[in-house]
């Protein structure tokens, strides 16, 4: 009997896996049942540093930190991830279209392994079409611009040159082959959404340009899209249905995004509607009213968006409360680096002044359980985190869990002296360490939860040539992970 139980468990979980998302009216639903959802941003999915640069980008991720960051996001009871750079990236070496009208085959091989990797999850990806840039102003709108050497930011909406270079890299990206699952990407349905840029419409709204030409592109791009793949749901992103509600009658698209972050108010001028609960509320609303889901698919979670925690609560419940809101994705998780420690901050700033009120990590990067920048305490960090977990399983309509027990540590590094480095472990708040002497038959405790992610590496006080070492992790549950391979 357990046997069979478990292979209908498995086969359950393989069914789960092989559905789409599709839109019931103003709702999703998977198998039927209603969908609703919480989850991270995780931008880097396909490229690092490709829009809010980092030291080491534009580069590949790695197969651990894809590894790591899905394993955290699982921890976070995330259903669903929306990445950028999945899907979007354009002119740089490593990009998917380096020049205009030439693919690059291996810069798919990230984004296939993380889609492999979401599917194991059993989560879905929304995917933008275009979105940031490494080496361009304006977003990657600004490279076609700088391909067709256009300057006005409105052609990119009208002219059929400039519309026929972005469908083709939709083509290029629906028409590409996963190289690990074999599965085309128009007809994985590990992917819920094709999303057709990430607010590009705002910079027509700022200009003052012609917004029903934004809107009839959005049109065009949804029948284009809705032509090779009918399955996927087709996202709107542009931002302008505030200002044109005439958009929301557009007939391909399913479900319409707004990117709710009281941070940028005053910095962009918004002084006609300050970004509380209740207006996304209102926003919510005017999508559902014509037949469309809602999503915010992105929103901000630190102190300069919502001051306190209790702000942010608010916030969160209006979320789980309001069945127009389909679902919700925070910007942006970031995870564990191959040898030691986090990654770096995205957009990096040592400026406190513009680290709290410009465009910087040092604002919005979540790591997981939580990190000092020059913005949050680790600790506002990590219960701010907390607060994300619960929030994304009351989305769920499931009790929240335990946190999962860390994975075993892996040690990258043992410098001659005592330096001991190591590959972090997902969820893992503290490290303990144990050694072993020469001649020695049994470990010794020598570092009872004293290290952490944040730390630089750990230095052995005593150290003794030959010494062996090992590492356990744990969880905020002071549950404790099987130890690393001794080394």
């Amino acid at each position: 009997m357990r046997s069979l139980l478990i292979g209908l468990t498995l086969l359950a979980s393989t069914m789960y896996g092989q559905s789409f998302v599709q839109r019931s009216g103003t709702h999703l639903v998977l198998e039927d049942r209603p969908f609703r959802f919480s989850g991270p941003n995780i931008e880097w999915l396909g490229l690092e540093g490709y829009g809010p640069h980092d030291p080491f980008g534009p580069r590949y991720p790695s197969h651990f930190e894809i590894d790591d960051v899905f394993a955290t996001a699982a921890e976070m009871g995330a259903r669903v991830v929306r990445s950028q750079t999945i899907g979007d990236t354009v002119g740089c070496p490593r990009c998917i279209e380096p020049e205009e009208g030439k693919f690059n085959q291996g810069a798919f091989e990230a984004s296939d392994y993380a889609l492999s990797v979401a599917a194991r999850y059993h989560m879905k990806v929304i995917i933008t079409l275009i979105g940031d840039c490494a080496t361009c102003s304006g977003g990657g709108i600004g490279q076609y611009l700088a391909w067709h050497k256009k300057t006005n930011f409105q052609d990119f909406f009208t002219d059929p040159d400039l519309i026929a270079a972005y469908e083709r890299h939709v083509d290029a990206v629906l028409n590409h082959r996963n190289a690990i699952t074999g599965v085309l990407y128009r007809d994985d349905p590990t992917i819920m959404a094709w999303e057709n840029c990430n607010m590009c419409g705002i910079f027509s709204v700022f200009m003052h340009g012609n917004l029903a030409d934004v809107a009839k592109w959005s049109e065009t791009v949804g029948e284009h899209i809705k032509s090779i793949d009918k399955r996927h749901l087709y996202l709107d992103t542009t931002g302008i249905f505030r200002n044109d509600p005439d958009i929301l009658g557009n007939s391909s698209v399913d479900a319409f995004a707004f990117e709710e972050y009281p941070h940028w108010d005053s910095i962009l001028g918004v002084t006609i509607q300050h970004t509380t609960a209740e207006t996304i509320a209102r926003d919510a609303a005017s999508v559902v009213k014509h037949g469309k889901v809602f999503i915010v698919n992105e929103f901000g979670w630190d102190r300069t968006d919502w001051a306190t925690p209790e702000d942010l609560q608010h916030v969160l419940d209006s979320f789980v409360n309001n069945s127009d809101i389909a679902g919700d994705g925070f910007w942006a998780l970031q995870g564990h680096l191959d040898n030691f420690g986090f990654q770096p901050f995205p957009a990096d700033t040592s400026d406190p002044e513009f680290a709290t009120k410009g465009e910087s990590g040092q604002w919005w990067a979540l790591y997981y359980p939580g990190r000092k920048t020059l913005v949050m305490s680790a600790e506002d960090m990590a219960a701010r985190a907390q607060q994300l977990r619960t929030h994304a399983y009351q989305m769920l309509g499931v009790p929240v869990p335990k946190h999962a027990v860390p994975p075993p540590p892996m040690i990258s590094s043992v410098v001659l002296g005592g330096l001991l480095a190591w590959r972090g472990s997902a969820g893992a708040t503290r490290y303990s360490i144990e050694t072993m002497a020469p001649g020695a038959s049994q470990w010794k405790l020598v570092c009872d939860r004293c290290a952490t992610d944040e730390q630089g590496p750990w230095i052995d006080p005593h150290p003794m040539f030959g010494t062996r070492y090992r590492i356990t992790a744990w969880n905020a549950d002071n549950v404790a992970s099987a130890p690393s391979e001794p080394r």
